[in-house]
């Protein structure tokens, strides 16, 4: 993405230039109130999706006991289901009426045709490289807490990711590169980003990004998703559409979601188990495809490395364009983070994390009272 992207975009750009160089006249309302009422609900909406996140775990743990007798697909289809209620559909339509549909609100037609799009598309290796990067420090940040409760959460999504079902494997893949990339995105790029833009649109990725990283609900995903969300959040203000990275987005699980469907081939499983093994395994043609795979996500991941540094030296030509508003960011921070219902919404994404006292609580609570 070039100067001239930029450019044009802050030539285009309608947002209000209030800044406090140059204050507000002094008939027009103070931003403050209004922000402070975003990020009052912005805290609500996150409360709803982990006390959702914890109502699906206990639910989960009383379900499965029932039904374990259930074939694998049968499994991974309950799986999705509970899924796609309990982490998407509750939380997105709390959003939708405790945000106040800002996507309407906002006047933007988030699903516009994307300006530059071929120049966006361009830099996605810059940032699928930062984001395993950052994936990659995180796992070697586990490891220094392996044994502990905190070590646990670097490594939830291992085991839930493995499957050695083809069947299994293409429902993992829908989940993950069709059903969460669309509704995570008209979320937080539209819903969350779009509520918080006319304050700046800086503060806005950021944002959005790091409730993007907490809504995964462990440390093995939290930081390379944060860091993943802030760069599809510069994408969405720059291309002024979600429809870009709903795409990238959707590429970037892809890339995991065919590493999955490679390794749940049978020739694929014994190859790496005789490898584990210390053994000789055979070699088809679907291990050399899980080699070549291999060896092009490393490429892609090397020169995704590369160009993110070379956009990093040249970030005062890659800037979005800025928001100029009464309200300074440090008291913007400032605001955000201490309303209450943010406050709150941060103790029960600890507990999710960590400690899972709640979820733990509940579902005691509930197999006493039905003696399960």
């Amino acid at each position: 993405m070039s100067e001239e992207i930029l450019e044009n975009i802050s030539a285009e750009n309608t947002e209000p230039d209030v800044s406090l160089e140059a204050p507000q006249e002094p008939n027009q309302p103070s931003l403050v109130p209004g922000f402070k009422s975003v990020c009052l609900r912005l805290g609500l909406t996150m409360i709803v999706v982990f006390a959702s996140r914890i109502l699906c775990n206990v639910l989960s743990g009383v379900i499965y006991p029932w039904v374990e007798d259930l074939d694998t697909v049968p499994m991974y289809l309950l799986n999705l289901a509970l899924s796609v209620v309990f982490l998407y559909a509750i939380p997105m339509v709390a959003a939708m009426f405790i945000l106040k549909r800002p996507i309407k609100n906002s006047g933007r037609n988030i699903y516009a045709k994307p300006k530059y799009f071929g120049r966006a598309m361009a830099i996605f290796p810059a940032g699928y490289g930062i984001a395993i990067l950052v994936r990659l420090l995180t796992m070697l940040l586990g490891s220094l807490f392996e044994g502990s409760t905190l070590g646990e959460s670097f490594h939830v999504t291992e085991d839930a990711l493995v499957t050695t079902e083809m069947s299994s494997a293409l429902i993992i893949f829908f989940q993950t590169t069709v059903i969460a990339p669309i509704l995570e995105e008209l979320w937080y790029r539209g819903m969350v980003m779009e509520s918080l833009r006319p304050y700046g649109n800086g503060f806005a990725i950021f944002i959005s990004a790091i409730l993007f990283g907490m809504t995964h609900s462990n440390f093995e995903q939290f930081f390379y998703a944060t860091a993943l969300g802030i760069f599809l959040g510069y994408i969405a203000v720059s291309t002024q559409s979600i429809v870009t990275t709903t795409i990238m987005h959707a590429l970037f699980n892809s890339i995991s979601g065919c590493m999955i469907l490679l390794t749940a081939d049978e020739n694929v499983g014994n190859y790496l188990i005789a490898l584990e093994r210390g053994e000789e395994g055979v070699i088809t043609f679907s291990v050399g495809l899980y080699f070549a795979w291999l060896a092009l996500v490393m490429i892609l991941l090397v020169v995704g490395v590369i160009m993110a540094i070379y956009k990093f030296t040249k970030i005062k030509k890659y800037r979005v364009p800025k928001v100029q508003t009464e309200i300074s960011a440090p008291r913007r921070w400032g605001i955000f983070l201490s309303r209450y219902t943010v406050i709150i919404s941060v103790i029960l994404a600890m507990d999710c994390f960590i400690w899972n006292f709640l979820s733990v609580a509940l579902y005691t609570g509930i197999a006493n009272i039905f003696h399960l």
